[in-house]
């Protein structure tokens, strides 16, 4: 059964990776760049990255829920649950502004991308907050088992 925490926690990690190497590293680059270089880069990153995420977090809580109901320690469960918080936020916050960057037809040189650019990381830094307190929590109660 230790081996299904320790998957848990590596697929946590993972996510939260992805999410703080966003809001730390790719934000800022794009932040920096031109606005055609920041679109060409958002797109496939956002593309790839977007996918990746959900992948782990549905498998993090489907192995939590296995491990929950094999342990009868439902803090597992619950814990991963807060982590699908971040999909209201993203569906009522982050995609308007994310179907904006990733239209066929985005004007790199309007100054709405330059706002939804900088925006996108404030929107962001939540979701990679989230993340981090949730992958805590995890580690946290694998030391206190």
């Amino acid at each position: 059964m230790e081996i299904i925490t320790v998957i848990i926690l590596f697929l946590m990690g993972a996510q939260f990776g992805v999410a703080l190497t966003s809001s730390i590293i790719v934000h800022p680059i794009i932040v920096h760049a031109t606005r055609k270089t920041a679109i060409e880069i958002f797109k496939p990153f956002f593309d790839k990255t977007h996918k990746a995420v959900l992948y782990l977090s549905i498998a993090v809580s489907i192995l939590a829920l296995v491990f929950s109901y094999l342990s009868g320690n439902w803090w597992w469960f619950g814990i991963t649950l807060i982590m699908h918080l971040n999909g209201p936020y993203t569906i009522f916050f982050m995609m308007p502004l994310n179907n904006r960057l990733m239209a066929a037809d985005v004007d790199p040189n309007s100054d709405q991308v330059a706002t939804d650019i900088q925006q996108w990381g404030k929107l962001h830094s939540i979701r990679t907050i989230l993340n981090g307190l949730v992958f805590i929590s995890l580690i946290v109660i694998f030391v206190n088992k």
